[in-house]
């Protein structure tokens, strides 16, 4: 990391831009007009000063406006394209043996940093496992845990199926997905205040981005369910820490495709107030 806040004085127009949406007032114009890091334990390393000058003059934790995507010509979705991306996503219960591509994988990945965070806490944890290997692996511990003294614990309605797919049986729990993708918090950061919402949407922007790279994705809603029955579950079969807020989504390439999208107008109840 560099210098926590600095501004190219040749480059500056002296707008004001970045010192009035500095939420936490951390940022103030000096008698010279040009703006300073006042205050650094208010900074909460949102960027937005970074992001509203218009001259690209200011840099924060050493990054600055050459390494950042310019708004300015950047390609992006019309609202009817958004509107069909939402439309047409599919939850995926059926994929291919094939692994997804590591350098697609590696790209989808490294964006997922972009998730907002609640006070921006920055302390998201992505457990991922990339291929068929890795997911094969993962899979007999899971049944090893399950069949141990200590997994029996665990109620019927999940033994049942687990001890049937030890047999051979479909793999209910995991799909057949050749990837698994584990987004939890580090809780042991004070800063973090709202980790299950933190989350949500790092898994909400990996099933988006995922599916626009030609990734399918299923939400793999059990493993909460089996962690709230037998905490240490997941950290057995993931090394995710016990007690952090996690969600998890299978991904991998689809044995199906869907020629439309589904009818679900009126599914949502919507209430204006004012």
């Amino acid at each position: 990391m560099g210098e926590l806040f600095s501004v190219d004085r040749a480059r500056c127009v002296k707008c004001g831009a970045c010192v009035k949406d500095c939420a936490f007032r951390a940022l103030s114009a000096g008698d010279d007009g040009f703006p300073a890091m006042a205050s650094p334990s208010r900074c909460m390393r949102c960027q937005h000063c970074l992001a509203t000058c218009p001259s690209g003059a200011v840099a924060l934790d050493g990054r600055g406006a050459g390494g950042c995507v310019s708004a300015q010509g950047a390609r992006l979705p019309s609202a009817d394209e958004v509107a069909n991306w939402i439309v047409l996503r599919r939850s995926t219960r059926k994929f291919r043996r094939e692994s997804v591509d590591r350098a697609v994988l590696d790209r989808v990945l490294s964006l997922l940093g972009n998730s907002p965070t609640g006070c921006n806490a920055r302390s998201l944890v992505f457990t991922c496992f990339p291929d068929r290997e890795a997911m094969d692996a993962m899979r007999g511990k899971f049944l090893d845990i399950a069949a141990s003294p200590w997994g029996k614990m665990l109620p019927r309605w999940f033994a049942v199926p687990a001890i049937r797919m030890r047999k051979g049986a479909e793999d209910m729990f995991f799909r057949g997905a050749s990837g698994l993708l584990i987004v939890s918090s580090d809780t042991s950061n004070p800063e973090v205040k709202t980790p299950d919402e933190d989350v949500t949407i790092a898994c909400s922007n990996f099933e988006l981005l995922a599916n626009a790279n030609g990734i399918a994705t299923c939400w793999l809603g059990f493993l909460g369910m089996i962690e709230r029955e037998l905490p240490g579950f997941v950290e057995r079969l993931a090394g995710v820490k016990t007690g952090r807020p996690f969600q998890a989504m299978l991904f991998g390439l689809s044995a199906l495709k869907y020629p439309r999208g589904v009818e679900r107008s009126g599914y949502a109840k919507i209430e204006y107030r004012g």
